[in-house]
């Protein structure tokens, strides 16, 4: 039995104390993610309340009017503080910790929902312009290039990368025509399966440029002692021989899988170190494009200059019931789209160039029919010529004779 526990047992929030109704609380999360996003709206109301999560659980059982009174104080404190949305997520943590301790706590959330503000449903950022992607690009190192232009290229969103591994990226070559660049070997871009082996699990692609930057990442950990096999993490930590610096990896040899909030926070580190973070709404706080989601919003802005709707949200994960193309299909579109996800000037450059000779091999071709038409019709002209000859010099003959 101290085995099964030691198995199960449940990492605690430093925001939270352990005991068996955080426990509890903690087990109903499927992601890392959303169990921290929780759990410090769990602690925020258990600090302005002044309980433990046990106390405030009979709390909710003896007097739950109390403990909806409270909810209700808060969100009136909170409502020009925060927005909607964050109001919506502490009522969901507060359910989700009694649902989860199989109390039934009489508490009427429908009127907590009410009190709160309606969430804001479209967001004033923007997609970052190609320029600025080329900016981060240029000034970024190999890791986090790769995590911009695999979000760029195929639109994921950035918790795709928690078990995403290198056997998910599968190089496609030959037969592109698409203008994003086609490799010395004949590389066109790459197939990408994210959430595999999930409910969620579906296929997008990324450019050639992209899965180029991705080998250059792979060669970089294998020259460090990795043995990089499919199994490998496609994003990994970061490894430091300093034995002053204690918070990074030792052995570049183990590969450690990095989480989604890692992944931002490097992302939210990285733009503020190249001056791209100055454009804050000072009222609200926002920037003018979300540190990893502005990026999926540039693949969405763009491939739709190429293609359809429906496909662009089917290559981002959105789900549609009746609507069930074939990755063979959905890659032919990507590739028309893909010269419009090129980042660097070089791959834009060939593109263009790829363009030009499909469109001249295109006009030779047409030339070449229309000369061999008129050849065509210049041996039926020698032919009828040569016929009328014979009848002429026929009717000549009989006539002298």
């Amino acid at each position: 039995m101290e085995k099964m526990r030691k198995k199960k047992k449940v990492e605690i929030p430093n925001c939270l104390p352990d005991c068996r109704s955080v426990r509890n609380f903690l087990r109903g999360f499927h992601t890392e993610a959303t169990k921290e996003t929780y759990a410090k709206k769990l602690s925020y109301f258990l600090a302005y309340c002044g309980m433990e999560p046990d106390v405030l659980l009979s709390a909710g059982q003896e007097s739950p009017r109390k403990v909806q009174n409270l909810m209700i104080d808060y969100v009136e404190e909170k409502k020009g503080e925060v927005s909607g949305s964050t109001l919506q997520l502490f009522r969901g943590a507060l359910r989700h910790f009694f649902e989860m301790n199989d109390v039934e706590s009489g508490i009427n959330w429908n009127r907590i929902s009410k009190m709160i503000p309606h969430a804001r449903k479209t967001g004033n950022d923007r997609a970052p312009s190609v320029e600025e992607i080329r900016r981060m690009v240029g000034l970024a190192d190999l890791r986090t290039k790769c995590v911009i232009l695999v979000c760029a290229t195929s639109g994921i969103r950035v918790g795709a990368f928690e078990g995403m591994t290198y056997g998910d990226l599968v190089p496609i070559r030959g037969g592109g025509g698409g203008g994003g660049g086609e490799g010395e070997d004949g590389l066109v871009g790459a197939k990408l399966i994210v959430y595999r082996g999930d409910r969620e699990q579906y296929a997008t692609f990324v450019t050639s440029e992209c899965y180029g930057v991705v080998q250059e990442y792979m060669d970089m950990r294998r020259a460090a002692g990795e043995d990089v096999t499919a199994k490998s993490p496609l994003i990994r930590d970061v490894w430091d021989h300093n034995a002053h610096r204690k918070a990074r990896s030792k052995d570049p040899g183990v590969a450690r899988p990095v989480t989604s909030k890692s992944i931002a926070n490097m992302m939210g580190r990285f733009l503020k170190s190249i001056d791209m973070r100055d454009g804050a709404d000072a009222s609200s706080g926002r920037y003018e494009f979300k540190q990893v989601h502005g990026l999926r919003k540039f693949f969405k802005t763009n491939a739709e200059r190429a293609m359809k709707t429906l496909d662009v949200e089917k290559l981002m994960g959105h789900a549609e019931n009746y609507y069930k193309p074939s990755d063979e299909y959905l890659q032919e579109q990507y590739s028309k789209a893909a010269a419009h996800l090129v980042v660097s000037e070089s791959h834009e450059l060939r593109g263009r160039l790829e363009q030009q000779a499909a469109v001249s091999d295109q006009k030779m071709g047409e030339l070449e029919r229309e000369n061999a038409s008129l050849q065509n019709r210049l041996d039926k002209i020698d032919d009828k010529y040569e016929a009328v000859r014979e009848i002429l010099d026929k009717l000549l003959v009989a006539k002298v004779g």
